[in-house]
């Protein structure tokens, strides 16, 4: 699973089902990465379920989105956009921007986010750690693209939520049904379904 989905969402879901099923054998492995790398699991069988980001369709994986997240800017204190509660992503592309490597899922969402202002963002850094990048943007090494943390509230930081352009950020439950899944695991993706998707918000 990716780390924000082991925070809270991923356990309370493995609780449940644990508390659903009492008095059977159920035991869970939990495994954290970026995407690619859960997804490389998967298709070595290492996994039965990975919850991740969209896989690519050369994947041929079934993925169900199960929630959504809110992505936002975040800059350092004293920045020139500092001052504003919201931005438009045009407005970021002069200053020197932190990005999450290409092996994150998130960092497709990102790139076509910017693709669609017609302009190149000028990236200065890039690591797949969110609370890595808020770390380097409270230290004023560029602003950033990242979904809401707590951390966040700890940090030099200044949040602003992001008019334009439009995106959609989800996270998928992803399986191969080229494999054998066990009645267990079954059972618990359907968990999954029945649960409903969430939206991850920010605090207001």
């Amino acid at each position: 699973m990716l780390r924000p989905l082991g925070i809270e969402y991923i356990p309370r879901l493995a609780a449940g089902f644990l508390k659903a099923n009492p008095g059977q054998d159920i035991q869970f492995t939990f495994h954290t990465g970026v995407t690619q790398y859960l997804l490389d699991g998967l298709a070595a069988r290492k996994y039965d379920l990975v919850f991740c980001s969209q896989p690519s369709e050369e994947h041929k994986f079934t993925a169900v989105p199960i929630q959504k997240q809110n992505l936002i800017m975040i800059t350092p204190q004293s920045h020139p956009l500092s001052a504003q509660d919201s931005v438009d992503l045009v407005e970021t592309i002069p200053y020197p921007q932190i990005f999450f490597e290409k092996s994150a899922g998130i960092r497709n969402v990102i790139d076509q986010m910017f693709a669609r202002t017609g302009a190149s963002p000028k990236i200065a850094y890039e690591t797949e750690e969110d609370q890595v990048i808020a770390g380097l943007v409270a230290q004023g090494f560029g602003i950033a693209v990242v979904p809401y943390m707590d951390i966040l509230q700890k940090l030099n930081v200044n949040i602003l939520q992001i008019r334009s352009p439009n995106y959609e950020r989800a996270f998928f439950m992803v399986h191969n049904d080229c494999v054998f899944i066990p009645p267990v695991v079954q059972k618990f993706r359907q968990f999954v379904l029945d649960d409903g998707m969430m939206l991850t918000e920010e605090p207001v």
